[in-house]
């Protein structure tokens, strides 16, 4: 369906697949999950490419956060796992990123950032700039605000990007 709304003009597509919170029987839950999930993508990325629209389509797959590297086996969680803020993945394919690549990498636990740590508004200031928009612009606001498209990095007044993708 996705695929059709981007064949028929429409600019924006949000597919969400819940069910990821998984605290309770996480490897139970991945077993069902992640087939669908290499399923779905992979079925995309290749209708997209098959129809040349995956160059002027961003595919972007990600949680709001990762999952902590300890598995809690203990009653009630029974191989459950928290949530895990300072370390997690991405996917991000097609409009105008280069394919192939990772960028960054974990310590050999999972725990934490080991190189090259990407924000998510690097992330988000990226996907609108391949969009052509521009990260840094100002939002309109009924209060007037200094807000932007996309939350500046640090002190800095401007996103970092990731020319790394491009």
């Amino acid at each position: 369906m996705a695929r059709r709304l981007v064949e028929q003009g429409v600019p924006y597509v949000k597919i969400n697949a819940r069910g990821w919170d998984t605290h309770k029987q996480h490897f139970q839950i991945m077993r069902r999950k992640l087939p669908e999930l290499d399923r779905g993508i992979a079925t995309l990325l290749t209708d997209l490419s098959d129809r040349g629209l995956l160059d002027s389509t961003v595919v972007w797959c990600c949680g709001e956060f990762g999952r902590s590297p300890r598995v809690q086996w203990e009653a009630p969680w029974n191989g459950g796992r928290s949530h895990h803020g300072r370390c997690f993945s991405a996917l991000i394919a097609g409009g105008g990123f280069r394919g192939g690549q990772v960028l960054g990498a974990s310590d050999s636990k999972g725990v934490e950032v080991a190189e090259r740590a990407v924000h998510p508004r690097e992330l988000h200031g990226a996907i609108v700039a391949q969009l052509g928009i521009d990260p840094d612009a100002a939002l309109p606001n009924p209060r007037a605000l200094d807000v932007r498209v996309t939350a500046p990095f640090g002190s800095s007044s401007s996103s970092r990007r990731l020319p790394e993708l491009l």
